[in-house]
């Protein structure tokens, strides 16, 4: 009767290394494979909801919403056409909510809300939102149509901003335009004096382009476009994108941070 040869140690040991060596080899790929297909869903969803301001636009004489102004915001003003699907306002790279992060610190990574959970500002539920809502994208609070000067909304628009706002989805140069992406929060209404962020991943104060700086999705946040397009934005790209009507790019100083990201 034949006796079966079992492994030596030695054998096991290089056996195990290769091994080892294999999936160092293949967990660098599949991190980038994994990376890739949240940057494609990302895509997915905001093409979504550029489908969902257009059927919004449609419904409403060419308008975009009031936005805060009004007292409510895109999640609220959009949610005839995702209701029952709420995780589209979630970029899949950014899922983690503020109320899961010590003191409430935004990041490159985390997702604002849940809004009225305990933990996330002490159950702060915002006049323009629903509680128990969250995400991860913003909208370009220059994309709004607000209420008449005087008139009693969230906020009243000073009379110098009135004239920055878009109001209208048929503009010219639509791709120039951005209406919403990843972000910290909800949305902001940048500036060119916005500087950007000291270090990687800070909201700086007094910038809300800062809060769009995100390398999310390996060189920058993934925007959706007036003209229904979406594509990556580069960091430094951002301040040479048309936020408002009256926006004129500014050269910049920018952190060392940035220094590895190309310029516009």
């Amino acid at each position: 009767m034949k006796t079966r040869r079992a492994f030596t140690l030695i054998e096991l040991l290089v056996v195990i290394s290769i091994i080892a060596l294999l999936v160092s080899i293949l967990m660098p790929a599949l991190t980038r494979a994994r990376q890739q297909a949240k940057a494609v869903m990302c895509l997915t969803y905001l093409k979504q909801w550029g489908t969902m301001y257009l059927m919004y636009g449609e419904d409403n004489k060419d308008s975009f919403p009031t936005g805060w102004n009004g007292g409510t915001m895109w999640m609220v003003d959009l949610l005839p056409y995702y209701e029952g699907s709420d995780d589209i306002r979630l970029c899949p790279s950014a899922i983690q909510f503020l109320h899961e992060v010590t003191n409430n610190e935004p990041g490159t990574f985390t997702a604002w809300g849940k809004y009225g959970n305990p933990g996330y500002y002490g159950g702060w539920t915002p006049i323009w939102g629903i509680e128990g809502q969250y995400g991860s994208y913003g909208v370009n609070g220059w994309c709004h149509n607000p209420l008449s000067i005087g008139v009693a909304g969230t906020y009243n628009t000073p009379a110098e901003a009135s004239p920055l706002y878009w109001r209208k989805m048929n503009q010219n140069r639509g791709n120039e335009i951005p209406v919403m992406g990843g972000c910290m929060w909800d949305g902001t209404q940048p500036f060119e004096s916005d500087q950007p962020p000291v270090f990687k991943g800070e909201q700086l104060e007094g910038s809300g382009m800062s809060t769009f700086c995100l390398d999310r999705h390996n060189g920058g946040p993934n925007m959706l476009f007036m003209d229904n397009t979406v594509r990556k934005v580069g960091l430094k790209e951002l301040w040479s994108l048309r936020w408002h009507k009256q926006w004129v790019t500014q050269n910049k100083a920018w952190p060392d941070w940035m220094d590895v990201y190309p310029d516009p």
